[in-house]
Formats: structure tokens, sequence, C-alpha cells
């Protein structure tokens, strides 16, 4: 088995780098940069969600306060709803405790408008969010720039030293589609909702990249979860149900190609499924637990299957009959399980390419499909052949005896009798006759 190991981390190696080489930059785009040197902001970065970016000044800071300006700007989807960016002064980046500036924008007349809010937790149990008047966070205005097609919030921010710290600042920012007067009202829980939060030093305009680095690994869950558990195990299911005897009957090179590439389809599928598991925790109210509960079957029925290469029973004994009969059926439930909750996750994830993503899995769904069926008709047209040329071989020799019989009555009136065909006699290989 030690050559097999080398499989699942070579196509690891060569994932996750693609994956690294195409990983979004953080610098905006040209038209915000624009937008930033004119305003006269010294940074700029591009958020990872929502199309969102942000441009601020550098923070002006004695030992009572931080002042600075920001330009937070992301596009709207539809003519009505709200935008909104703020500070989180508590230990990590979160909704609750957020002082946020909302642009709201009337889907009726097209009026917009900023206000300041703080969001408390009785937000979270769907109280009315209500505008508040705030010393350290003000909205100077909102707007709609054409050149880069964003919806736009300026604020001038004022926060105490003791309260915030700028090198870790807490962001958050979020749009909804909901208005009610000059309520904001809640937004979807989708993921690229769920990860609009970040940590940033406004100094050297690092951050801790939390939420592009589960963008990533959300794609790189995906990536590893089609490959082993979406191609390389029903790879390794073909070969054991098609390569054993027919078309080509070999009693060596098959098991040891089945077995490898179910190795290396559950060890690619057990990182991805270790980094689901990741995410799971991270987001920790945020559970999709439709897709949650099949990947624990599919890992629990993976791990039955690959064991087997070392528990099954041997060909003589009384129980293999039974333990082939549930490898096979756990084998095809699993496979089953696998494509149902990759398209379960293409649903939650919603990437910006989904509809690559579907495709390229129905592609290989389809090449899959198309293999089977091949193999499957030449197997049957192959079987049946045989079949057809067994029968009449066995006509022949249980029609010669009498032949014979005739032949001998009509001249020595003794009769010889031919051994009458049996499976041990092969059809190529005939019983010599006396």
């Amino acid at each position: 088995m030690h050559h097999y190991s080398s499989i699942p981390f070579f196509i690891l190696t060569i994932i996750f780098s693609t994956l690294l080489t195409s990983s979004n930059s953080h610098r905006c785009s040209d038209k915000f940069q624009e937008l930033v040197n004119t305003r006269n902001l010294s940074n700029c970065q591009r958020l990872p969600t929502l199309g969102a970016e942000l441009g601020w000044s550098l923070p002006v800071s004695d030992k009572s306060h931080h002042v600075f300006r920001v330009l937070f700007g992301a596009p709207m989807e539809f003519d009505g709803g709200w935008l909104a960016w703020g500070v989180n002064p508590g230990q990590k980046p979160e909704m609750v405790g957020t002082r946020a500036v909302i642009g709201i924008k009337n889907p009726t007349n097209g009026s917009t408008y900023c206000r300041s809010y703080n969001v408390t937790y009785e937000t979270r149990i769907k109280c009315p969010l209500r505008p508040t008047n705030m010393e350290e966070i003000k909205c100077t205005k909102f707007e709609y720039e054409n050149t880069t097609e964003y919806h736009l919030i300026s604020a001038s921010l004022n926060l105490s030293a003791v309260d915030y710290n700028v090198s870790k600042l807490n962001i958050v920012w979020q749009s909804g589609l909901g208005v009610e007067e000059d309520r904001p009202l809640a937004h979807t829980a989708t993921l690229k909702n769920v990860d609009c939060v970040e940590t940033l030093n406004l100094f050297t305009a690092k951050s801790t990249d939390m939420a592009h680095l589960k963008a990533y690994l959300r794609q790189v869950h995906g990536v590893l979860n089609i490959i082993g558990w979406g191609t390389l195990l029903p790879i390794g299911a073909i070969i054991a149900r098609f390569f054993r005897k027919f078309p080509f009957q070999s009693e060596v090179w098959w098991f040891h190609t089945h077995v490898g590439c179910q190795f290396a389809g559950f060890a690619i599928g057990g990182v991805g499924w270790g980094i689901g598991l990741w995410l799971a925790h991270s987001s920790p109210r945020y559970i999709f637990l439709t897709h949650h509960v099949f990947a624990i079957f599919i890992f629990v029925f993976a791990a039955l299957q690959t064991l087997a290469i070392k528990f099954k029973p041997g060909l003589t004994d009384e129980f293999r009959k039974v333990w082939n009969i549930y490898h096979h059926f756990l084998g095809y439930a699993l496979l089953a399980l696998i494509y149902i909750n990759i398209f379960e996750g293409l649903k939650i994830l919603k990437p910006e390419n989904k509809e690559k993503w579907k495709y390229a899995v129905i592609g290989i769904l389809i090449a899959l499909g198309l293999i089977t069926l091949v193999l499957e008709v030449h197997t049957w047209r192959k079987f049946i052949k045989e079949r057809t040329t067994m029968k009449k071989l066995e006509s022949q020799f249980l029609n010669q005896p009498k032949a014979n019989q005739q032949q001998e009555e009509d001249g020595s009136g003794t009769i010889t009798q031919s051994p009458p065909f049996s499976r041990r006699n092969s059809p190529s290989t005939p019983t010599s006759m006396e």
C-alpha cells in the first residue's frame, strides 16, 4: 500500500498551488482607487465579499481618540435596499455590538439617505433597528457613483482609544433588500453575507484575512470533494465492476488499481471533509444541516468501504457471499449520496462562477455514466455471445451419442456412449472420446 500514499499528496499539491495562484488580490480596482485618490484618502483594500471595497485616511491619534475618514463602496443588485459599514469595539468582528452607518435607497421613489445605527443583540432576535445619534461614527454622504457603478458611503469616525485599537480594528459590512421607512430589514443568511467581517490594521492595511481564508477554503473543500468523493471513488467502483472478468479478464492488476483509486479518493475526500468540519465550526450559527448530515454518512460509508481492503472474508469463507452483497449495496448507496451532497454544496456555496462548477460536475457525472454504459453493454454482449456458444456446444455434445449409437447399431450392433457435456469440460478443450 505504500506506493498509493503518494497519490493524494501529489494531487493535493497541484490543487493548492492552482488555487493559490488564482486567488483574488486585495488590491482595489482602478476605478475605486481613483475615487480614493481624489478624496485624499491614503489606503484602499478590496473586501472579500459582496464585491465591496474600502478606502480610508490614516488615523490621527492622541491619547483619547482616533480620528479618520472612510469611503465604502459596493454594488447594489436592485433599485431599492440598504448598504452598511461599521466598526465593533468587541473582542471579535461580528454583527452584534457594531456601530454602523447604513445608507438606504427607497424602492418607491429612489431617494437615498444615511443614518447611524447601534446594532445590539435585540436586532438578532428581530427587534426593529432604529437610527441612533453617535459621536464615534457619522455618515456624511450616501450616493451612487457612475464610473464604478457602486453605491458609496462616506463617513467620519472619532473612536475612543480605550475601546478601539486601530491596528486591530474589527470592521463589518453588509447589504440587504428589505426597507421599511428608515429601518433596514434583515438580510439573507447566505455565505457571502455571513463572511462580511474582518480585522484590519489601518496603518499597514493588513488584515487577518479570515473572510478571504474561509472563501478560499470553501473552494478547496468543493474541489477536493469533487475529485476525491465524486471522481476517484466512482472510477474505483467501475474498475471493480467491469475489469475483473469482463471485458478484460485479469486476476491481479484490476484489484491493485481498484484499491489505489479507493485509497486516493478516500484520502483526498477525507481532507476536504475535514476542511468542511472546520468551516462549520468557524460559523456555528450557520450550519447547513442537510449538507452536514449527508457529509457524515459519506465519510462513514467511505471509511467502511476502504477498511474492506483489509477486513474482507476469504474466498472460501461462508460469509463471503453476504459480505459481497453488503459491499456492493453500500458502494452504490455511497455514490448516490456523494452526488446528492455535491449539488447540495453548490447550492449553498453559490460561487461567482456557479454555472461553471455545475457544468463541471455534470460533465464528470455524464462521462462516468457513458463509460459505465459502454462497458455494461460490452459486458452483456460478450456474456450473451459466450452463453450462445456454450449452448451450441452443449447441444452438439448431447446429440453426438445418438449419432454414434445409430452408426454403431448399423455396423457391429454394439453401443458406445460418449460422456455427456459438463461445465468442467471446457468447450475450447473437449473431452477425448474413447
